[in-house]
């Protein structure tokens, strides 16, 4: 009996059905807002009515850490200069990798930061129709046939498959398409579903039929790279899935928490901020309150507590308790910080609560620079992914590219600080070789960007250097006796005026 062939909107990887409801929450999470701090999010606790809860709910707010530890990493990272060589083959794709002048690092920095959010991010390094089999730079600039890359959501890659080597055979994408070119015509919402193997490429609706473009572009071809053009960064990846391992995978249950802590806080201030009025009562204000005359409001301007009349005590105030709001806040403190440990920019528990100076301040423990260092090598592979498909795209040889490299040292110490330590160590001529390997490191910081060929000269001039820092001849300093060696007021800081009268001074004295 011959299989029912499916079209691809019926397509779905099992590891897709498991994530998708992971994805959508991760998502909402950095969106925050009412995207997140809703009813979905927020719990109702045991002593609160459908309405109270309703009230809470419209004075909610959110503390997006799940937007801001992903962002930071790219802080960090992106400070740091990213060695790239100039390359003449793909300069123009450098500037605009998108096809929107998007520049390649801004680019990456994107891919990086929704990668830590879902686990994975993946490119699609596409290139315009044409029947040029090798573009020329003429080609590029004339009918703009240069590569372009499309971010591919984990949430739009809904299925795929392997070889036994792990090198994808296939994937199906999902995207939306309006038709609104005439705006006249109501606007139409499809979504489209591409099939890429190695041999072709198609795009089919929902019914599994081919679409058609209003621009008449086209929705089916060959495919002459014989590979599929896709480029994929992980946050972490677990097991050479698609998927990855996100890095909100914990932290957005912590931030949830402290979502309905900081509104159950929020419930006390609201509730508890102005003091109670208390006053004795024998029955009378009772009796007088359900008889329609109401002597509470003209008591106070809020509810009135009573009690007994004959108790001896005065009317007063009474204030609310702080501790409870003061104990959910310690909470929140320590989860916050939970949150930075768990995401790798905290080195150890005890960076929780030790506060630091110096530069353990500025760095921290190894393990922060070791989660900083491992994010920036996926970028760099990322970058050199997209970038040798770029180069089969335009029919240029992959090997022939220079990799690029990106930091894996991090601190928050300027270049300037960090020449000036380094000439103290050199200043101190422990060794010649030393010195110059020194020399080295520092010029390529300064300078990442620089062409090769000055590379290569300033490295060539410091091996030709004895690697000795000389020591100036000793010059006579002049003391804060001397006063100030520009003048003509001598050894003295005494004004000239003051200098004037001593002189006068002293001649009268000869006379």
């Amino acid at each position: 009996m011959a299989e029912e062939k499916l079209t691809l909107a019926d397509r779905e990887h099992p590891l897709y059905g498991v994530n998708a409801d992971l994805w959508a929450l991760y998502l909402d999470a950095v969106k925050g807002g009412t995207d997140f701090a809703n009813s979905d999010n927020l719990f109702s606790h045991r002593l609160e009515s459908s309405e109270d809860y309703t009230e809470r709910q419209d004075r909610v707010y959110y503390l997006n850490y799940c937007e801001t530890v992903p962002q930071l990493y790219n802080t960090y990272i992106f400070k740091e200069n990213i060695g790239r060589a100039p390359d003449a083959n793909i300069d123009f794709f450098r500037k605009n990798v998108d096809g929107k002048n998007t520049p390649i690092s801004d680019f990456v920095a994107r891919a990086g930061f929704f990668s830590s959010v879902f686990g994975a991010m993946h490119a699609l390094v596409d290139m315009p129709p044409t029947n040029i089999k090798k573009a020329t730079k003429r080609d590029v600039s004339k009918a703009g046939l240069q590569p372009y890359c499309t971010l591919i959501y984990p949430s739009q890659l809904k299925d795929w498959s392997f070889d036994r080597w792990g090198n994808l055979l296939w994937i199906v994408v999902e995207t939306v398409y309006y038709r609104d070119i005439d705006p006249n015509i109501e606007r139409v919402e499809e979504k489209h579903y591409k099939l890429i193997t190695r041999e072709e490429w198609r795009i089919e609706d929902e019914d599994g039929k081919p679409v058609t473009f209003d621009d008449g572009s086209p929705s089916a071809g060959p495919n002459p790279l014989g590979l599929i053009p896709l480029a994929t960064v992980y946050h972490r990846d677990i097991e050479d899935d698609q998927v990855g391992e996100s890095m909100l995978k914990d932290i957005v249950y912590i931030n949830r928490a402290i979502l309905n802590w900081c509104s159950c806080m929020d419930e006390q201030i609201e509730r508890q901020t102005f003091s109670q009025l208390v006053v004795p009562d024998d029955g009378t204000l009772s009796e007088d309150s359900e008889s329609g005359n109401d002597p509470l409001h003209k008591i106070g301007t809020s509810s009135v507590w009573t009690f007994p009349a004959d108790s001896g005590q005065p009317p007063q105030f009474i204030s609310p308790s702080v501790d409870t709001i003061k104990t959910i806040w310690a909470l929140v403190v320590d989860h916050v910080k939970e949150i930075y440990r768990l995401a790798g920019l905290i080195g150890s528990s005890d960076d929780m609560y030790a506060s630091k100076s110096g530069r353990a301040a500025q760095m921290g423990f190894l393990g922060v620079n070791s989660a900083l260092a491992d994010k920036a090598k996926r970028y760099q592979k990322f970058e050199n992914d997209i970038s040798k498909l770029a180069y089969i795209q335009l029919g240029s040889n992959p090997e022939e590219y220079i990799e690029v490299k990106y930091s894996d040292t991090f601190d928050i110490s300027s270049l300037g600080e960090e020449i000036e330590s380094t000439f103290k160590l050199m200043g101190a001529n422990f060794s010649p070789t030393l010195n110059k390997e020194v020399m080295k490191n520092l010029s390529r910081k300064a300078i990442p960007l620089a062409p090769t060929d000055i590379r290569e000269t300033v490295e060539s001039e410091i091996d030709s250097w004895d690697g000795v820092v000389g020591v100036p001849e000793e010059e006579e300093v002049p003391s804060l006796e001397d006063g100030n060696p520009n003048s003509n007021l001598g050894k003295t800081f005494k004004t000239k005026g003051k200098l004037e009268e001593e002189e006068k001074g002293k001649k009268k004295k000869e006379k």
